[in-house]
């Protein structure tokens, strides 16, 4: 790519939409297991790292209670900003902090989990980070960390569309996300930062996403794409919708287009 799309660029109402949109229809339903594995405890204290707009971070709220310390950092303002903005489970008070991974503003043995979802492959220092969410945790304390598994159809369409009706500069961030989906490659990136009892398991999430055309324009405008894709001529973005859609109906059940996302989850201590 000559443009190098990033998540620092969120700007505008991207931030607003990725609540709005991409939380509930991708965020929440992956969030799932991320917790399950985490297994937290009342009174834990946790760091949710690339938290975005705290949907783990409120989640993990949750599940510590008011005895517990929960913060999420997230390097994009906006991000942290519409953060600020959404309400706290009752009786918990959350930490937001606009922070690099690579450089956290938090003591050596803060936290006793150290939370990451779908952000680790966006970081520009993976090995920093996670060396700093290994300073920041306690003795015996956990790190729960996940990625998008292997890139499903429907966003190679997606990928793919963008390049060829809007601009080969896009081509590859779609296939960004995507990018950390290799298990293995994941269990020692995360042994090298000094971790220890490193696991790692794929499970398959199902997400009834939107309609096609209204799945489309969500993603695009939720993410740094929407920057990009406004500015293209009208012709080009109505060919981009023609041609995702058709694309995209053989994933139609229900009026709800149907994607089967591989996650990977690392634990480790």
């Amino acid at each position: 790519m000559s443009q190098q799309v990033s998540f620092r660029q969120y700007s505008g109402t991207a931030a607003e939409n990725y609540q709005r949109y991409f939380v509930p229809a991708i965020g929440a339903p992956v969030a799932a297991y991320l917790l399950a594995a985490a297994a937290l405890q009342p009174g834990e204290r946790v760091l949710d790292l690339a938290c975005g707009t705290g949907v783990v971070t409120r989640l993990a709220a949750e599940k510590v209670g008011s005895a517990g310390r929960v913060v999420g950092a997230d390097v994009a303002a906006d991000m942290i900003a519409v953060a600020r903005s959404v309400a706290a489970p009752t009786g918990v008070e959350i930490e937001w902090h606009e922070a690099d991974a690579a450089s956290l503003p938090f003591p050596d043995d803060a936290f006793d989990v150290v939370l990451c979802q779908m952000g680790l492959m966006f970081m520009e220092d993976r090995a920093g980070a996670l060396t700093e969410a290994r300073r920041v945790l306690a003795s015996a304390g956990r790190l729960v960390l996940s990625t998008p598994g292997t890139i499903q159809r429907p966003f190679e369409i997606m990928d793919e569309a963008l390049v060829r009706h809007v601009s080969p500069d896009l081509g590859g961030f779609v296939r960004a996300v995507f990018s950390m989906d290799d298990a293995e490659a994941l269990r020692g990136l995360v042994e090298e930062a000094g971790f220890e009892h490193v696991e790692t398991q794929t499970t398959t999430t199902r997400l009834e996403l939107p309609a096609p055309a209204e799945f489309l324009w969500q993603y695009i405008h939720a993410t740094p794409l929407g920057g990009f894709v406004a500015n293209a001529p009208d012709d080009a973005k109505a060919a981009l919708e023609r041609d995702v859609v058709e694309q995209w109906e053989g994933f139609v059940e229900d009026g709800a287009t149907i994607v089967d996302q591989p996650m990977v989850v690392a634990t480790a201590r």
